[in-house]
């Protein structure tokens, strides 16, 4: 619709993956680094882990294309969610190899020939598992059990396992800690920065064509998708392509801030919402200034000049010292309040048991709640909407804990001693943060992660249960099927921003309990920390 317009010979932030339109921030150039690495060195095991959308597809698919069949010979899975005898059979066919057979043991046979043929070729095998959070543990075990394959010198088969931060969580459980120990290749995937974003819109529309005369996007406008994106890309894609269409609409070449944000409002309601709300707040702050400067002028216009005045103290700042909330923290200090500010935000009794150092996730789960393991920025943090735990590194590989409540325009939001939130820095607080944080939640309806509701039927209606509470079954579906609740999902994660995959993994269900009326996300400035 837009195209002939603008000039561009096709769509340039489309969601579905374009091979053309491959972009490579500071981060994916660091990820693609690690993998060319671990392959080199005959690792076996490679994990890249990032959020949803960070962009974990376009390196894998960078990487393949690298690895030529002069000297590679590989394979993707995109859909591991499989029996153990389904995966093999899976496997043996994206090499090109048989698949016949009903025993592991036939397939595996068969693989090995192969490993050994490619070997005397000199050729490296890489098999890339995408989505592999979604995988049960006994179907890696046996993905594990592949790594055997081997010579006396090295590996047969090099093994990159892809999938969100919930496959480290995966990995942790006691029943992998052989596969979780052969890994020795890892990267996560961080968001791009502001400057990654401003330089992938501008590859998109040259790489679609664009001519800079005739579709621009202003310093503003990038800001505002950056912020609301937190650098996930196919966010970016999302908002910037909601932007082409409006400018198109208005016939306007040069895509401002304003338009950016009605983008966000259409891509987004919830955050059109929120976005539209600060607005009206900051339009009746600036009504409420400019009559007070209008009453101060017309008191000014009918006296008589002043004397001199006194001087007055310098105004107050309006942002906490960040360094003097750390001061007073060790780690296993900040650990413990971190975990009692937790507690009282969702009215659970904290344990008088003292908190050893580094049980902070464990100890949380004990009370009874979920774990979110979240990687991102802060923006990307608030969006979710959940009190949690920052981990941040000081000098001399100390950490410290600080719990998160949102954003301002300016200043993030941290939980002080007293358990009331405080405004930091939000540039002094990203100096120190890792860009690690824990999301407690609580599973309202007890549903495993991720719901196995394609083969279990009382799972399937308890999701559908949880959807329809959320507001997120289509009113005109009466019948729960696995078809139906695929799509209700699909629906709802895009509508959140999420990648949408139907599988209801924890963000999915976190977002989807946040959404439903009957349950509530505590709020931090209630939350009072009880001394130990």
């Amino acid at each position: 619709m837009y195209c002939t317009y603008f000039g561009l010979k096709e769509r340039p932030f489309t969601l579905t993956p374009n091979p053309d339109f491959i972009f490579l921030g500071k981060a994916h150039q660091e990820a693609f680094a690690h993998l060319l690495y671990g392959i080199d060195q005959k690792a076996g095991f490679i994990a890249l882990t990032g959020e949803v959308g960070a962009g974990k597809t376009t390196v894998i698919r960078t990487l393949l294309t690298r690895l030529t069949p002069e000297t590679h010979a590989t394979a993707l899975i995109l859909n591991p969610m499989l029996s153990s005898l389904g995966l093999l059979k899976t496997i043996n066919r994206e090499f090109g190899i048989s698949d016949s057979g009903e025993e592991p043991a036939e397939l595996v046979e068969t693989l090995n020939q192969f490993l050994l043929q490619q070997k005397a070729a000199h050729k490296t095998v890489v098999l890339v598992i995408d989505e592999a959070q979604d995988m049960e543990p006994v179907v890696l075990e046996q993905v594990r059990l592949l790594s055997n394959l081997e010579t006396a010198t090295e590996k047969l088969i090099q093994i990159i396992l892809v999938g969100q931060p919930e496959l480290e969580t995966l990995l942790s459980r006691s029943e992998l800690r052989q596969l979780n120990q052969r890994i020795t290749v890892r990267y996560h995937l961080t968001p791009m920065d502001a400057a990654d974003t401003r330089d992938y819109i501008a590859h998109r529309l040259r790489v679609a064509g664009g001519p800079p005369e005739m579709i621009r996007f202003s310093t503003g406008a990038v800001q505002t998708i950056h912020r609301f994106a937190g650098g996930l890309p196919r966010l970016v894609n999302a908002v910037a392509d909601r932007c082409l269409l409006i400018g198109y609409t208005a016939e306007s070449r040069q895509i401002e801030a304003v338009q950016a944000r009605q983008a966000i409002c259409e891509v987004a309601p919830a955050e059109g919402r929120r976005t539209r709300r600060r607005t009206r707040i900051l339009a009746a702050a600036v009504a409420a200034l400019l009559l007070g400067v209008a009453v101060l002028a017309g008191m000014v216009a009918t006296r008589p000049a002043p004397a001199p005045p006194a001087a007055t103290p310098a105004p107050q700042q309006t942002a906490t010292s960040l360094t003097r909330l750390l001061q007073r923290l060790d780690e296993g200090r900040s650990n413990l309040e971190a975990y009692q500010t937790i507690l009282k935000a969702w009215n659970i009794a904290p344990s008088a048991t003292v908190l050893p150092i580094g049980s902070l996730e464990r100890s949380l789960k004990q009370a009874g709640l979920d774990i979110f393991r979240y990687t991102g920025n802060l923006g990307g943090l608030a969006r979710i909407g959940y009190p949690a735990i920052l981990e941040l590194s000081l000098p001399n590989s100390q950490k410290r804990y600080l719990v998160f409540g949102g954003l301002t325009k300016e200043l993030a939001l941290v939980a002080t001693e007293a358990g009331s939130l405080a405004g930091v820095s939000t540039a002094a607080l990203e100096q120190v943060w890792t860009g690690r944080a824990l999301i407690p939640w609580k599973n309202m309806l007890g549903l495993p992660v991720p719901v196995p509701y394609t083969t279990n039927n009382s799972q399937r209606e308890l999701l559908a249960r949880l959807l329809v509470s959320a507001g997120a079954w289509p009113p005109n579906q009466p019948v729960i099927t696995e078809g139906a609740v695929r799509e209700a999902l699909k629906t709802f994660q895009q509508s959140q921003g999420l990648e949408a995959a139907g599988v209801a993994g924890g963000q999915t269900l976190l977002l989807l309990n946040r959404q439903t009326p009957d349950f509530k996300v505590p709020v931090l400035k209630k939350a009072e920390r009880t001394d130990p």
